[in-house]
């Protein structure tokens, strides 16, 4: 598979159909030949023709067939002599900044997904590919202007995605919920739409609000064949920072048994985790009026320990997070270990 250098899903689509704007560069045997990904076979028709009758056309073809074959180096010396040749074919731009991106080649790629843009000002999928770019290097102003673009042109629902996420990201969560919502409409199974919303609404403090979201992510899960959801064994609720610490809340999927986790809180300093906060359940303790209770895994040291604190019913969200607070400010007391594997 081709390289993926940012996160998993970000490629969705891109690699699909694009036809050059001006359609004297369209040669409709190699739109064939690449629609049933005959690649190989339109390398092979165009090597036919003496190089010195190569049209911007046929280099544009080999760039293409070259950058479906996962030859970066190939597809990119092709596209650009495709582009010397006729500066205002919009899809040879396009499928060389893709190349670029794909290669890492960041700076390249900006400048040749704008180009693509200023020769083809609906060419929705070069504003999305501009979107994660700025997004995956911080620059949330930049990737929301562009992906507004994306979603004023197309308003499918990997741009409805884009503008959700990108929202959230700079917490602007009352502006992300709708695109939320409908996406929703769109595909009310996705888990990773439902595991946003309930991002949402606790960062919000609409606790009451999550249960319908709860509730649908666990029965995808439950019900999904998708093996990449399959292996997931919890969905964050909740991200926030507190003195310097990363601290992503969760619950797990499989709550059962005589003791399980019905929270946990992953603590990360630097972008790793050094301990977890949890909060319990246990039927020994339950038989004494307190089923459950506050305890700690130190990561490095594989120990577990559990604290003086216990709540005779499930506690509120915002009380557990307290206590968290107080925990990663040294203030709360942790008895007995034991250590785990």
């Amino acid at each position: 598979m081709k390289k993926i250098v940012l996160f998993s899903i970000i490629l969705m689509n891109v690699c699909i159909c694009c036809f050059a704007k001006n359609k004297n560069y369209t040669i409709d045997k190699y739109e064939e030949l690449d629609k049933s990904e005959q690649y190989n076979s339109i390398i092979a028709s165009i090597k036919e023709i003496d190089e010195s009758n190569y049209s911007a056309s046929e280099y544009y073809y080999l760039g293409l067939a070259y950058f479906r074959l996962e030859n970066d180096t190939e597809a990119q010396r092709y596209l650009k002599i495709a582009i010397q040749k006729a500066s205002d074919f919009a899809a040879a731009y396009y499928y060389l900044a893709g190349s670029c991106f794909y290669t890492e080649k960041y700076d390249e790629a900006i400048s040749y997904y704008e180009k693509c843009i200023e020769l083809d000002k609906k060419h929705s999928k070069a504003y999305k590919m501009l979107g994660v770019i700025y997004e995956n290097s911080g620059e949330y102003n930049k990737a929301l202007t562009n992906y507004s673009k994306f979603y004023e042109i197309e308003k499918s629902s990997d741009a409805t995605y884009r503008m959700a996420y990108i929202l959230y990201e700079m917490k602007e969560y009352k502006k992300a919920k709708p695109y939320v919502e409908e996406y929703l409409k769109y595909d009310n199974n996705s888990f990773s739409m439902n595991n946003l919303m309930i991002l949402i609404l606790y960062s919000q403090g609409e606790y009451k609000k999550v249960k319908q979201y709860e509730d649908q992510i666990k029965n995808v899960w439950k019900n999904s064949n998708d093996e990449s959801i399959k292996r997931q064994n919890f969905f964050i609720i909740h991200s926030f920072e507190y003195n310097g610490f990363n601290v992503d809340v969760y619950e797990k999927f499989d709550q059962s048994g005589d003791f399980y986790y019905p929270l946990t809180c992953n603590v990360k300093l630097n972008n790793k985790i050094i301990k977890t906060v949890n909060l319990e359940y246990d039927t020994v303790t339950a038989e004494l009026g307190l089923p459950y209770l506050l305890g700690i895994d130190e990561i490095e040291t594989n120990t577990h320990r559990t604290s003086e604190i216990g709540f005779k019913v499930y506690p509120e969200f915002d009380v557990f997070i307290k206590y968290v607070k107080q925990v990663l400010d040294n203030k709360v007391y942790f008895g007995a270990s034991s250590s785990y594997n």
